[in-house]
């Protein structure tokens, strides 16, 4: 709706908040959030009972865990395969009618793809323990990733221990914007739905 408002009136800025005051925002609702006792755990959850575990969804997800999206644009991975369903309602509805999977696309990573993928989604976590990458891909992500990561450091959004490398609020709160250091170059300029 705002697009097409704009794109009416030949607007080219959205008359929506700017990432300054979006990324205020989350702050403030994660402090609001911890005072009444909740752990903020990724740039994205709350939990109000850290003690009875972790959000299982998200952590198995996000370490390489199969799942099925589904609805218009949904992501799956099963089996190492990426898959989206189609990203429009009525071509959705469609397939789904003919009896057929709505997949409008799909990717089979390689192994690097695939530690760039777990890495990046566990920077979302706030942090990222590099055995756990060692010992899955064999791969040290401090000398694979020197560079970002110190960049990361540079710019005090990051903070280096032992077998622990975790994000500060304010990386926390803009990690989304520091995640494509981490890609593979022809990763960097493409447009995901």
């Amino acid at each position: 709706t705002i697009f097409q408002e704009m794109k009416a009136v030949g607007q080219k800025v959205a008359p929506v908040a700017d990432w300054k005051m979006k990324r205020r925002w989350v702050n403030e609702a994660f402090c609001r959030l911890e005072n009444a006792g909740y752990t903020v755990t990724s740039a994205y959850t709350a939990v109000k009972d850290v003690s009875r575990g972790s959000f299982l969804y998200r952590d198995c997800l996000w370490t390489g865990a199969d799942l099925i999206g589904l609805g218009v644009a949904s992501f799956s991975h099963i089996n190492g395969t990426h898959y989206q369903n189609e990203d429009n309602m009525p071509t959705y509805q469609a397939a789904l009618g003919r009896g057929e999977l709505p997949i409008y696309r799909a990717l089979t990573p390689n192994n690097e793809e695939r530690l760039i993928r777990e890495l990046i989604l566990q920077l979302k976590l706030g942090q990222i323990k590099p055995s756990y990458f060692r010992e899955k891909f064999g791969i040290d992500i401090q000398q694979r990733f020197s560079k970002p990561l110190q960049k990361l450091e540079r710019k005090r959004y990051l903070q280096v221990g032992n077998n622990n490398l975790k994000l500060n609020r304010r990386g926390l709160l803009q990690v989304d914007s520091l995640l494509p250091e981490f890609f593979l170059n022809h990763h960097r300029t493409g447009r995901y739905t």
